[in-house]
């Protein structure tokens, strides 16, 4: 029974922790490029997956459109700190030190079920802003940092994770892309995180979908200024 209530702890987890490393942020195209396979279709969201060559652990992606304007969804993607709002399994998020106006390190802590040790991560994160294509992208990778606190969380590694956000023709609605490649560290067995890569591409769409409709994130002024109306 124990065996039983641990792997059931280990798969509530699988999911949230696979988002919440997401949302904070492969530099990626508009379209799936080779080695991508579909898995699910669903609400309007398509889910892939690739083999990385020597990981253990696959690559997701997520794609879909957010029913509003480019400027809204990324006001909500570099709101470090409302991301506990939204964000499953994110009990603190904050920003260590700024590199510059479009580049900071960012510090995360995730909880977990109570068999299993916290998360945390330590990520450099850079936003890329392309006003010609009503365009932003979010990368991240994960960094050493002097500024990361000292805890007993076990420390997540992402590789490569990003967000690409480019504005429909209709102006009234966002096309989103996001991908991530992460090892969550720890006892957490790899096929444990893989068998529910179904699910994490489409939570996290559903998930920024709902944060972006409820309008609380606060305008951002350096995106406003890069990119006009949207």
């Amino acid at each position: 029974m124990r065996a039983r209530s641990n792997l059931r702890n280990a798969v509530a987890f699988a999911v949230p922790l696979a988002l919440a490393l997401t949302a904070t942020t492969f530099a990626v195209a508009d379209e799936a490029g080779p080695g991508w396979e579909t898995i699910r279709n669903d609400a309007g969201i398509q889910v892939s997956r690739k083999v990385v060559p020597g990981s253990p652990f696959v690559a997701f992606r997520g794609e879909g459109d957010v029913d509003a304007p480019l400027l809204a969804v990324a006001d909500v993607l570099v709101d470090v700190p409302h991301e506990t709002d939204w964000m499953d399994s994110v009990r603190e998020a904050r920003i260590l030190r700024k590199v510059s106006d479009t580049e900071y390190v960012m510090y995360s802590h995730l909880g977990t079920p109570p068999t299993m040790s916290d998360r945390e991560l330590v990520a450099d994160v850079k936003v890329s802003i392309d006003a010609d294509r009503h365009a932003l992208t979010v990368d991240m990778h994960s960094v050493d940092d002097p500024a990361a606190p000292h805890t007993d969380y076990v420390r997540a590694v992402i590789t490569e994770s990003s967000f690409v956000l480019r504005a429909n023709p209709d102006g009234r609605s966002t096309h989103v892309v996001a991908e991530i490649h992460c090892d969550p560290k720890g006892s957490i067995a790899s096929w444990v995180v893989n068998l529910f890569q179904r699910s994490w591409g489409f939570n996290t769409l559903k998930s920024l979908r709902k944060q972006v409709a409820r309008g609380a994130a606060p305008a951002n002024p350096l995106l406003r200024d890069r990119l006009g109306n949207g």
